[in-house]
């Protein structure tokens, strides 16, 4: 499967957005919404770290596939339990619309943890960038879902 520069482009542009964004949300953020945000943190530096070999920019290597995608796995393991009720206060970036459809929500998790385990494994077993790349896409649509329904605007 051949991916269009505008694919590759919005991806980029995605997790740039979310490394960004990241830094500037944590003020004023404490307890529980703080870890989140730092997890969530940790996941946009994974991606970002992942598409600059995408992109060319840097040699390729699985290895920034197999840190990263170990990274979001570890994260979507323990994201679920960082959503407890309640936990919109503050600058916390999350829609109540969570709690309404958390089983949703969940599935969502729990596919970008999949995907994520799955491009580590495909990384650890030297599969070439190309199919790397299809994985990264697919890590990143799991996240993009997530965002667009369960995050506050920007």
């Amino acid at each position: 499967m051949k991916f269009s520069n505008l694919t590759l482009s919005a991806v980029l542009l995605c997790a740039s957005q979310l490394a960004a964004t990241g830094v500037m949300a944590h003020g004023g953020a404490t307890g529980i919404v703080k870890d989140r945000m730092d997890a969530m943190s940790g996941m946009a530096k994974a991606m970002k770290q992942m598409a600059v070999v995408v992109r060319g920019k840097q040699e390729f290597s699985p290895q920034p596939f197999i840190d990263g995608g170990t990274v979001i796995s570890k994260h979507s393991a323990m994201m679920l339990e960082m959503f407890p009720d309640g936990s919109i206060k503050g600058s916390s970036e999350a829609l109540p619309l969570i709690w309404r459809q958390w089983d949703e929500f969940s599935a969502i998790n729990d596919q970008v943890g999949v995907s994520a385990g799955l491009l580590t494994a495909m990384a650890l077993d030297n599969a070439d960038k190309r199919a790397l790349t299809k994985q990264f896409v697919a890590v990143s649509k799991g996240c993009k879902a997530c965002h667009k329904d369960y995050r506050k605007k920007k």
